[in-house]
């Protein structure tokens, strides 16, 4: 059902204690390693030794699919760059044009393909749709091979063949290697599109329609909710990949939803969704949360992860799958939090805090421009975040 924002709690969880830790710097003048005086290790690594505070202010990170490789992306038109793991000086450039907010990027299920999303200094429009750029750039040429403007969503088939995109006209089929178009393939618009990790399903989020809010096991019944429904909720449904047939209707009215991710594994179908902001009950503006639905019988788990985030949050599993984390803020400072992923029952967090600040080398390092993206890395011991023109490598299990 619609959330009812006073019953979500944004969780605090339990810091470790711990002894204060000697801080060790190493000889390397790429890396500092540290410990913070909850126990905590990390390092803050200076990307291809840049020393200056013009440029490279990262927006977004990923690790590709070989477990190797890192890749990040900038605000304006600095080039995407990737490195080996534990390698950060190695660095490579690629030219993919100018994204003056930054791009989210995600790397295709082989790392053929780089699929670029349009970033925003303020992600959130809480109260109408915000079309954006997507681009597909092919890794081996250093090409963008699809190029499009006023989508609301896109994803890239686990195949690699096609680009799903979702606009005003509904959903749409694109050949990436020819860049040309099927007919429309679901003539109903929305605001998020996944493709499952078996590439069987296609989900969407939408405006319902009166019957489909009708048959929401909380809102039978209840005209003054339906009515609400049609005007502030949404619903996701779940369709045949290859007939755009509905297969599932989530039973649950979502708030706007903002994405939809199928996890790794293949599991969990996840959705992120924010309050409309004239939404009465909101004990903070800023919160959104990322619930859970069965990827296989569709249906609702009682697992909901919070975020307080200012700009859309940045979420992801550990390889292992034990652990879901989720980017949030609290007061000035951004947050990561870690849950367990079967639970919710938050396990950790790391803070973006004064402390990371004091351990910067030089003027020429800027701590942060507002945006936080992170990823696992593929030991399971640690994880990369953003943190300006640096990174901040978290050894969340030591």
């Amino acid at each position: 059902m619609l959330r009812a924002w006073a019953s979500r709690t944004h969780g605090t969880g339990v810091d470790k204690v711990g002894i204060l830790l000697v801080i060790a710097v190493l000889s390397l003048s790429t890396t500092a390693a540290v410990g913070q005086d909850d126990g905590q290790e990390y390092r803050i690594l200076k990307v291809g030794g840049q020393e200056t505070m013009s440029g490279y202010l990262t927006a977004w990170v990923d690790v590709a699919p070989d477990d190797r490789t890192v890749g990040l992306s900038a605000t304006q038109g600095f080039p995407f760059r990737t490195f080996p793991i534990d390698d950060e000086t190695n660095v490579q450039e690629m030219d993919i044009g100018n994204w003056y907010a930054g791009s989210r990027i995600r790397f295709s299920p082989s790392g053929k393909y780089l699929l670029l999303q349009q970033l925003f200094y303020l992600d959130f429009a809480p109260n109408k749709d915000r079309p954006i750029k997507y681009e597909v750039i092919e890794l081996a040429s250093k090409r963008a091979v699809l190029s499009l403007d006023d989508l609301y969503a896109a994803a890239i088939t686990p195949d690699e063949r096609t680009l799903l995109t979702l606009g005003k006209d509904g959903v749409r089929v694109f050949d990436i290697s020819s860049g040309k178009s099927d007919p429309i393939k679901l003539a109903r618009t929305g605001n998020a599109i996944a493709i499952s990790t078996d590439g069987r399903f296609v989900a969407v989020a939408h405006r319902p329609t009166r019957e489909e809010a009708a048959t929401l096991t909380a809102l039978r019944n209840d005209k003054k909710a339906l009515k609400t429904a049609e005007k502030i909720g949404q619903v996701v449904v779940i369709y045949d990949r290859s007939t755009m047939e509905r297969v599932a209707l989530l039973d649950e009215l979502f708030d706007k939803v903002f994405r939809l991710e199928y996890s790794p594994d293949g599991t969990d179908l996840w959705i992120h969704a924010k309050a409309h902001s004239r939404k009465g009950g909101n004990p903070n503006p800023d919160q959104s949360y990322v619930d859970v639905a069965d990827a296989s019988t569709h249906l609702m788990k009682r697992t909901s992860f919070p975020s307080l985030a200012l700009y859309e949050p940045d979420f992801r599993i550990s390889p292992d799958g034990s652990l879901f984390a989720i980017g949030s803020q609290q007061g000035r400072f951004m947050e990561v939090h870690l849950y367990d992923r079967s639970t919710g029952s938050m396990k950790d967090r790391f803070v973006l805090s004064y402390r990371l600040f004091e351990k910067m080398f030089s003027k020429a390092e800027f701590p942060s421009d507002g945006r936080l993206s992170f990823v696992f890395l593929p030991d399971g011991k640690r994880l990369l975040m953003t943190f300006g023109n640096r990174l901040i490598e978290w050894n969340y299990a030591p």
